[in-house]
């Protein structure tokens, strides 16, 4: 379930779980894409830490909604809202 780098929308937060429109040094990175073929929407969350990512969780919309939440409890509750609302 790798995403590609084309057709990916991306969202920036940061270390708090803001949302802002930058890149950050420190913070998190949502990516997101929704496959029309078969309806599903792959999402991969990665916590940037001096400007370097490292992938933290990936999910589908297949996926429950509730282990998708218990697995994002750790991170800042900005990270899960703005996930779900995807």
């Amino acid at each position: 379930m790798a995403l590609e780098l084309e057709n990916l929308e991306r969202r920036y937060l940061d270390e708090k779980g803001f949302r802002i429109y930058e890149r950050p040094a420190n913070g998190y990175e949502i990516a997101f894409r929704y496959i029309p073929i078969n309806s599903v929407k792959e999402i991969i969350v990665y916590k940037i830490e001096n400007g370097k990512e490292t992938q933290i969780a990936q999910f589908s919309s297949l996926d429950n909604p509730l282990d998708v939440a218990k697995s994002l409890e750790e991170y800042p509750q900005g990270l899960t809202q703005e996930f779900f609302n995807y």
